[in-house]
Parts: structure tokens; C-alpha cells; sequence
């Protein structure tokens, strides 16, 4: 029985501090996390795109060194997954961010932080969601908060977009 307490405890306290430490990211690495909020929010795709080699990178790095016999190439495996996961938390907060600012939509009464946190506590939620959230919401969204988080750490914002003519921000209204 102890055993099931040790497990259960242990994922709630992972459940609780996740949005803590993609909030704390937010606050420590500003430009970091924003650069990654940016990508994210324009140019999804292409943080997707740059996150499948990043991706695999990591894991062709782990595969080949985690079964090499000598300890200190062994251990790079573990340095490889550790900063592949670094590197992708980065990526999730700026995905907090982006879903924080998409919730100040939907209810702007309440403080920045607040919608930070729930920005994460949502994020953490959709990946618990059964079957789709573990095998298809998790995975896609890790790929491309990889991508984002390596356009971010490489300093490559997405091109501004161009500005109308008539120099209104909004796009014109359809005509039928």
C-alpha cells in the first residue's frame, strides 16, 4: 500500500509544480520564454518543422551513447535527455504564455499571473486527457515547443509581419 501512496503523491506533486516552474521560466527568462511565445503564435508550423530533427537529434544521440560500455559516454546520454528537456520546459512556457494571453481574451478581469498560471494548468491538463492527450496532443505539442524553443535560444524571431496599405491592422472584411 505504500508503494501506491509513494506513486500517487509523486504525480501530484509533479501536477502541482509543473505550472510553478513554467510560470518561474516566465519570470526568469523573459526574452527566452517571449521568443518562444512568439514563434508559437506565429509561425507554428515552422517551430514543428524544426522540431522533428531537433528532436531527433536527442534521441539518435541517446540511442547511440546510452549502450557504449564506457561510463562517461554512457553518461552524455543522460546529459542529451536532460538538455532535450530543458530546452522543451522552455518551450512549454512560452506555450503558457500564448495560452495565457488567450485566456485574457476570454476573461480579462483577472491579473497576468493568474492567467499565466491557468495558461500552464491547462497546457498540463490537455496532456493528461487519455489516449488523445498521451498520444497525439503530447507528442505534437513536445515536437513544437522544441522547435519554438530552439528558434528562441538561437535569438531567430519570425519575420514581422507586413502591415496593410491603408494601414489598418485588421484584415479586410469578406465580400460575397
Amino acid at each position: 500500500m505504500a508503494d501506491v501512496y509513494i506513486v500517487v503523491f509523486t504525480l501530484l506533486g509533479i501536477l502541482l509544480s509543473l505550472p510553478a516552474l513554467l510560470v518561474a521560466l516566465n519570470l526568469l527568462l523573459p526574452k527566452v520564454t517571449t521568443r518562444a511565445y512568439l514563434r508559437l503564435q506565429q509561425t507554428p508550423g515552422q517551430s514543428f518543422l524544426l522540431g522533428i530533427p531537433v528532436l531527433s537529434a536527442f534521441l539518435l544521440w541517446i540511442a547511440i551513447t546510452a549502450n557504449v560500455p564506457v561510463g562517461p559516454v554512457k553518461a552524455t546520454a543522460f546529459l542529451a535527455a536532460f538538455v532535450g528537456m530543458s530546452v522543451g520546459t522552455i518551450g512549454a512556457a512560452g506555450l503558457a504564455r500564448l495560452l495565457a494571453d488567450r485566456l485574457d481574451i476570454l476573461s480579462p478581469s483577472h491579473s497576468r499571473l493568474t492567467h499565466l498560471i491557468r495558461g500552464a494548468v491547462v497546457f498540463e491538463l490537455a496532456c493528461l486527457v487519455p489516449i488523445v492527450g498521451w498520444f497525439l496532443f503530447a507528442p505534437v505539442a513536445g515536437i513544437m515547443l522544441l522547435g519554438a524553443a530552439t528558434f528562441a535560444l538561437l535569438g531567430w524571431l519570425p519575420r514581422p509581419r507586413p502591415i496593410p496599405a491603408n494601414g489598418d491592422q485588421t484584415s479586410p472584411a469578406p465580400t460575397h
